[in-house]
C-alpha cells in the first residue's frame, strides 16, 4: 500500500511539472507574439514619448499606422535615431498606449 501511494505521489509531481512547463511555454509564445516591428519617426525624450511607423499590433488588435506611444523608462530612448527599425510590445493604459520592451531590431 506504501508503494501505491508513493507511486501515486510521483506521478501527481510529474504531472504538476509538465503543466507547469506547458504553461510557461505558452506564456512565452505569447509575449513573442505581442513582439511588433516599427521605425522610429520622432524622438521626445524630454515627454517620453517616441512616434514609431509600425505594422501590425496583434495583441492589441491594432492594423498598421503611425502613432505616438510613451515609454517608462527614458534609458529606452537612449541610443535611438529617426528612421531606426525597433522591436517592442505595445500595451493600451486606459487611453494612452505604452511601448515597452522597445529595443533596436536585430
Amino acid at each position: 500500500m506504501k508503494k501505491l501511494l508513493n507511486a501515486i505521489a510521483m506521478v501527481s509531481v510529474l504531472a504538476g511539472s509538465a503543466f507547469s512547463i506547458a504553461n510557461a511555454a505558452e506564456v512565452t509564445s505569447a509575449t513573442a507574439a505581442a513582439v511588433s516591428q516599427a521605425e522610429v519617426r520622432k524622438i521626445d525624450a524630454a515627454n517620453l514619448k517616441i512616434t514609431l511607423r509600425h505594422g501590425p499590433l496583434a495583441n492589441i488588435g491594432m492594423p498598421p499606422m503611425t502613432m505616438v506611444f510613451t515609454v517608462q523608462d527614458g534609458a529606452e530612448l537612449e541610443g535611438l535615431k529617426v528612421g531606426d527599425k525597433v522591436q517592442f510590445v505595445a500595451q493600451q493604459q486606459g487611453s494612452q498606449f505604452v511601448a515597452t520592451e522597445l529595443q533596436p531590431a536585430p
